[in-house]
């Protein structure tokens, strides 16, 4: 697939990438849009805190549900919103119920790969 990748501020670049298999729990989106916001452009000119080089950037995302495990809760064609952020599920916050405050928290297109790319 192909992804965009922040290779260092100021330097974008279209390369090409495995598309990501999911694992239980998980399904395979195709990006449809992708919207470019302040931490996007922070990282383009290199003054986005906690953020490492190199990146597939992109955490304001929308597609269709591509494929998913059997039993899961979407079928393949539903058109999602992704939300990019990414909860241990084990820590106490999560265990709360209040992901949002997870000690281990990741976002999608900052802490790890985003969905500037034909797949996440």
């Amino acid at each position: 697939m192909k992804a965009l990748l922040c290779k260092s501020p100021g330097v974008l670049e279209i390369v090409e990438r495995p598309t990501p298999s999911p694992h239980q729990g998980e399904v395979l989106v195709r990006i449809a849009r992708a919207g470019v916001c302040g931490t996007d452009l922070h990282i383009y000119e290199g003054s986005q805190p906690y953020f490492e080089y190199p990146r597939i950037i992109g955490h304001e995302l929308a597609g269709h549900v591509e494929s998913t495990a059997p039993g899961g809760a979407f079928a393949p064609g539903r058109q999602v919103t992704v939300i990019p952020y990414l909860a241990c599920g084990q820590c106490v916050a999560c265990r709360r119920g209040k992901t949002n405050c997870c000690q281990k928290l990741s976002v999608l297109g900052v802490h790890a790969d985003g969905g500037m790319a034909d797949h996440v």
